[in-house]
């Protein structure tokens, strides 16, 4: 629902600068539940700001959590944003009216084929939301804790125009869930997950699950018109499975061109050569890498080192593209959302917003004052005319 496969490349972009920089949207995780999220259709919205490197953010609004085309979901509402009791009204008919097209009625009939009722439920991964309220909810939890948890494996294959950090704050969520079945001896232990999801996004992944890594095993799809089992190079899927699960219990097929990594203990793709430099299996995308003695690592066969980036990219890339880092001071070791500084930042925009805002307004005064005394000086010369044709005439 959030974006059509064919959008890799745009997300390639984003997922491998470890920043959402290129879009320039972000989403912020509130952990206020004293302020709950507006709803849509699809349940509880997400909150958002743009935000460009060197410029201030801008107002944060809500937005849907499971669409990034306003065309499948247009709500829209900005955080400071007081709605009237009218409009509220207007708004809990239109979501009600507009349920995801999927009932339960219609996902029972669909899928009673294949489980019982009480085996699955209508979700949004996105936002931890049940369609059909608790009775759903209960059915998911009873699920995950029976036999304490015993037998119970994740398998997830979100939307690839998902953002991962909606992603990952349910996840924890599910996991908590599964945990509340296991007793304080078993609380070290974890639910184990396969996350089917692109390779690029492996930093952001494992940014939030320290403890995953991730498999060479490609995932294809027999209705994809890219992405089919047997292509080579970059027209390969980028599709790969994230897991909690040590790698070296994981057997990949070699009849499918894997073979056993001695020295890392895992399976590989072919083509997947060990760094002896770098003392691991380096490519991610299923082909060669070549090692860079200047950045200390395996690049893309693809790359060259750039004296003035000093870092290795793509030969026609922009010196003066946008860098890594924090969009508030500018070092490159956190992201924006983990500044020290971000506090005070949002206190300075708020200010400078403020400033904007009286200057603004005191233009469209000056404006009106303006049109007025125009309007006047036009009426008194009206008049004055009038009168000097009524003495011309007498």
């Amino acid at each position: 629902m959030a974006t059509s496969r064919d959008r890799l490349g745009t997300l390639e972009a984003e997922g491998s600068s470890g920043r959402q920089g290129y879009s320039g949207v972000e989403v912020v995780l509130s952990s206020d539940p004293a302020t709950p999220a507006p709803l849509c259709p699809h349940g509880p919205t997400l909150m958002f700001v743009k935000v460009n490197q060197g410029k201030e953010e801008t107002r944060r609004f809500y937005a849907c959590s499971a669409c990034r085309d306003r065309k499948d979901c247009s709500f829209f509402q900005w955080e400071d944003e007081k709605l009237s009791g009218a409009r509220l009204a207007a708004r809990e008919a239109h979501n009600r009216s507009c349920q995801p097209p999927l009932s339960r009625s219609q996902c029972v009939e669909r899928y009673s084929q294949f489980y019982m009722e009480d085996s699955f439920c209508h979700y949004n991964m996105f936002n931890h939301h049940f369609f059909d309220g608790k009775a759903a909810l209960e059915v998911c939890k009873t699920f995950l804790q029976e036999d304490k948890g015993e037998g119970v494996i994740m398998v997830t294959d979100p939307p690839f125009g998902g953002l991962v950090e909606p992603l990952a704050v349910t996840f924890k969520k599910l996991i908590a869930m599964w945990k509340e079945g296991h007793s304080q001896d078993n609380s070290q232990k974890e639910l184990p997950i396969f996350w089917i999801f692109p390779y690029f996004f492996e930093s952001r992944i494992c940014q939030f699950f320290p403890s995953f890594c991730m498999l060479d095993y490609q995932v294809d799809y027999d209705n994809h018109a890219l992405y089919k089992h047997g292509k080579t190079g970059r027209k390969q899927s980028p599709v790969r499975i994230f897991t909690n699960i040590p790698p070296n219990k994981i057997i990949l097929p070699i009849e499918e061109g894997y073979r056993f990594c001695p020295l890392c203990q895992r399976y590989v793709s072919l083509e997947n050569q060990h760094c002896e430099h770098c003392n691991s299996c380096t490519s991610k995308d299923g082909r060669k890498w070549n090692h860079c003695f200047l950045c200390k690592k395996c690049v893309k066969p693809s790359w060259i080192h750039c004296s003035i980036c000093n870092h290795c990219a793509l030969p026609d890339h922009s010196c003066k593209g946008p860098k890594d880092g924090c969009f508030i001071c500018g070092e490159l070791d956190h992201k924006r959302s983990a500044c020290p500084n971000i506090s005070t930042s949002k206190k300075v925009n708020k200010a400078v917003r403020k400033q904007k805002q009286r200057k603004s307004n005191k233009m469209k005064m000056e404006t009106t004052k303006g049109q007025s005394m125009n309007h006047t000086s036009a009426t008194r010369k009206k008049k004055r005319r009038e009168r000097t044709h009524q003495y011309l005439c007498s």
